[in-house]
């Protein structure tokens, strides 16, 4: 075999490190323009959006190739100035927290929300969880009738007025005083609606299912196909849930799998009616899923496990009558979501 030069080599290397650099920096700079333009109307736009802030890490490493490797000033400063950008709008966006200010006298409530990911959780874990986090009220998604049937006995001492189909199930330790089944936007998903007594004052909760996006393989030519990003059927839930919260006179609360991340449009759609209790009040990028994917399909005879979830898409939202205290990621149980849990205050009372 002959012997490649190593200046050769070097060449190669600096010539392919400057084409993904330019190749990178217009990919960014076409990115924003167009969802500018169409924001999530596009589904390329939204199939990207969904991997941001991912996508952006990126640009820490251009000020360094500009210098060491293309040697241009100008791509360098440029560059540079995307970092501070960028370090900006995560600071704000994700590292900023402004949990509430309390008074002792101020009535406040515990959520937890999980998705148990149908068989997947086992029921000790679950108590196990509920019983470190001792909240005032639960949101389970995604359960089947067998673990349902064990749950709701193991569960009663504590939380006395449960309502559950056998998809979504709401547990609770103050009086359930009405309830509901939704299918939002005439979808097959199922939610969930219920009046609770809180504080001699009714609140109107939300157990939330979204239908989630895939990629479909679409026919474009006659020989040829190519995967398109689904989400049409999430976004008229999403619309659907927002139109009935601005119909609410009761204070709300929302939590569940919504199955879209914090930088899509739907995620826009809700958080012009409700607030998102972790980015008030929690810290990082509280990612949720996919938790302990395994990654069999992708590398033969590995027992890899994909333990660091990387989108966040289970929530809990509040509207204008209370504000957080608190808000955070959970431990794991077996199911790939992860929980999510937060402490609210009653800020504002609606007395009917």
């Amino acid at each position: 075999m002959k012997h490649i030069p190593k200046d050769i080599i070097q060449r190669c290397l600096k010539q392919a490190a400057k084409f993904l650099a330019y190749s990178y920096s217009a990919f960014i700079i076409c990115y924003f323009i167009l969802k500018l333009i169409f924001w999530d109307g596009l589904w390329i736009i939204a199939l990207i959006t969904t991997f941001i802030p991912l996508i952006l890490f990126p640009i820490f490493l251009l000020p360094i190739i500009g210098l060491s490797i293309i040697k241009k000033i100008w791509f360098a400063i440029i560059s540079a100035i995307a970092c501070i950008l960028l370090i900006s709008w995560l600071h704000v966006k994700y590292f900023s927290p402004a949990p509430i200010k309390i008074t002792d006298s101020q009535p406040r409530i515990k959520i937890l929300s999980h998705n148990i990911s149908w068989h997947k959780t086992q029921s000790p874990t679950l108590f196990k969880l509920i019983d470190q986090q001792k909240p005032d009220i639960i949101f389970l998604q995604e359960m089947v009738q067998a673990p349902t049937q064990r749950a709701f006995p193991g569960l009663k001492a504590d939380y006395p007025y449960q309502i559950g189909t056998h998809s979504v199930g709401i547990f609770s330790k103050y009086p359930i005083v009405s309830s509901e089944i939704l299918h939002l936007a005439g979808h097959r998903e199922t939610q969930q609606r219920a009046i609770i007594k809180f504080n001699e004052q009714e609140v109107a909760i939300y157990n939330m299912q979204a239908t989630g996006p895939w990629l479909k393989l679409s026919k474009k030519w006659r020989f040829f196909k190519v995967p398109v990003y689904k989400y049409d059927k999430r976004s008229p839930e999403i619309q659907d849930l927002v139109q009935r919260v601005e119909r609410e006179t009761l204070p709300v609360i929302v939590a569940g799998d919504f199955n879209m991340t914090d930088e899509t449009q739907d995620y826009n759609r809700v958080q012009k009616v409700m607030q998102d209790a972790f980015r008030k009040s929690g810290w990082g990028f509280g990612f949720t899923w996919p938790h302990g994917w395994e990654l069999k399909l992708l590398v033969k005879r590995s027992n890899w496990r994909l333990n660091y979830p990387v989108f966040r898409i289970d929530y809990i939202w509040y509207s204008k009558h209370w504000g957080a205290k608190s808000s955070s990621v959970l431990e794991a149980t077996e199911s790939d979501h992860l929980p999510v849990g937060a402490e609210l205050i009653l800020l504002k009372e609606t007395r009917l």
